[in-house]
């Protein structure tokens, strides 16, 4: 990349964060689509040329394309972002494996919509088991943007619907990580309901088997992850009210800190509405 372009890009990070489409520069699109900068709202994320990406992330790591991708990029998409993001990564996880080292180039990229395929790739690699999977998920659970932390728990919610009680094991020792964002996602993971995401029928009819993943969180220290373990309750609320109520009140017997009763505050919300 020459100095110019270089330059060009540093200013661009510098950038007031689009609120509205509208808002967005024709630059800041551009680099947007090529992945010379990452999202800073949603309303970029959205923008942002998908197919466009994809065409100049082959070309950059070098990734022959296979004829199912080559057909998207000739006849383009009607998918949401969302949804095509997933189809992407769909792909991409048979082209670029574990062992792959363009992975990491990947996993590094300095879009956030690069490293959502990241995520969502580890989540459709074949015959792996869940805790190597957890390792790998681990750099994007963690990742400085919010929404690629977003995709990295639902790239692996399907794994946690096919067998909750084995991968809640494994993500337990989440729960004590010093690192909030992984705290949370332990937590966020295994909502029974979640948002825009496949349901946990199992936890919605026994939400006491998440137990062991709540129970250290009761009393978190950090916002980010207290409001998903309030969220976590408040799903389990909707199938399983008393069970709810039972453990909101032992809680707030056994701890009374202000953290607590924040969680049970926002955890009640639903029931409480019912209750007017």
């Amino acid at each position: 990349m020459d100095p110019k372009t270089a330059s060009k890009i540093e200013q661009l990070k510098q950038r007031k964060a689009a609120l509205r489409q509208r808002e967005i520069p024709p630059d800041v699109l551009d680099a947007l689509s090529k992945g010379w900068i990452e999202s800073k709202t949603l309303v970029e994320w959205l923008s942002v040329d998908r197919l466009k990406l994809l065409k100049e992330l082959s070309s950059q790591l070098e990734i022959d394309l296979n004829e199912s991708l080559k057909a998207l990029l000739k006849q383009g998409s009607s998918l949401s972002s969302l949804q095509l993001s997933k189809r992407i990564a769909q792909d991409l996880a048979t082209l670029v494996l574990p062992s792959d080292p363009r992975f990491k180039d990947i996993e590094k990229h300095t879009s956030d919509v690069v490293r959502e395929w990241g995520a969502l790739i580890v989540g459709h690699w074949d015959s792996m088991p869940f805790a190597k999977r957890l390792a790998w998920i681990k750099p994007f659970a963690d990742d400085s943007n919010p929404g690629t932390r977003e995709i990295a728990w639902m790239a692996l919610r399907h794994h946690i619907a096919q067998d909750p009680i084995d991968t809640m094991a494994k993500l337990v020792p989440w729960t004590g990580s010093r690192n909030e964002r992984l705290r949370r996602y332990a937590s966020e993971i295994t909502r029974p309901c979640g948002v825009w995401c496949t349901h946990i029928e199992l936890l919605k009819k026994k939400p006491q088997l998440g137990l062991d993943l709540l129970e250290p969180l009761k009393s978190d220290e950090s916002l980010y992850v207290r409001n998903s373990v309030a969220n976590w309750l408040n799903d389990a609320s909707k199938s399983c009210p008393e069970w709810v109520l039972d453990l909101t009140q032992r809680w707030q017997e056994q701890s009374e800190t202000p953290q607590t009763r924040y969680i049970i505050k926002r955890a009640l919300r639903t029931l409480n509405k019912k209750r007017r």
